[in-house]
C-alpha cells in the first residue's frame, strides 16, 4: 500500500459584513463529495503555503487575498484501494483585497457567505466545524 504525504491549506475569508466564505465541493469530485468547506487547496513542491493560498482561493473561488496568520492545522487520510492519502491542512485568515465577486472553479457546485450562527446549515466535517468555529473565534479576538 502506497501511502502519499500531502499539504493543503484553507483560507477564512471575512467579507465586510464579517461572513466566512465556504464553497460545496462538486458532486463528482472523489473526496467529501458535496460537503462545505473553506477555499484552499494542495501544497505544490517547493512552494510556499502563503503563496499556495494565494494561488489557491483565485483558481477556487476567483478572490485576490492577503494571507494574514495561521489559525489551525488538522490531519485526516483519504483511503483508496491502493492507496492512502495522509493530509495536514494548515487554516490561515486571509484578508480580501479586492472586491471581486467570488467566481467559483469546476471543483466546487456553490458558495456561500455564512455567519458564525449559520454553520450548522451546511454539512461540513467535523474538522471542518472546528476550523470554522476557530475562524470566527480569532477573528472576534482581534478585533
Amino acid at each position: 500500500m502506497n501511502i502519499i504525504q500531502k499539504i493543503v491549506v484553507g483560507g477564512a475569508v471575512f467579507n465586510k459584513e464579517g461572513k466566512l466564505l465556504i464553497l460545496q465541493r462538486a458532486t463528482d469530485e472523489e473526496a467529501y463529495p458535496n460537503l462545505w468547506e473553506l477555499p484552499g487547496g494542495s501544497k505544490e513542491p517547493l512552494e510556499p503555503c502563503q503563496t499556495t493560498l494565494v494561488r489557491e482561493l483565485k483558481e477556487e473561488a476567483g478572490i485576490d487575498v492577503l494571507p494574514v496568520e495561521v489559525f489551525s492545522s488538522f490531519n485526516y487520510t483519504v483511503q483508496k484501494p491502493d492507496l492512502i492519502r495522509d493530509t495536514t491542512q494548515i487554516g490561515f485568515i486571509a484578508k480580501l483585497i479586492s472586491d471581486t465577486e467570488v467566481a467559483i472553479s469546476s471543483e466546487h457546485q456553490a458558495y456561500a457567505w455564512i455567519s458564525e450562527d449559520e454553520e450548522d446549515k451546511y454539512g461540513v466535517t467535523d474538522e471542518t466545524k472546528k476550523t470554522i468555529q476557530a475562524a470566527f473565534k480569532r477573528v472576534r479576538q482581534s478585533r
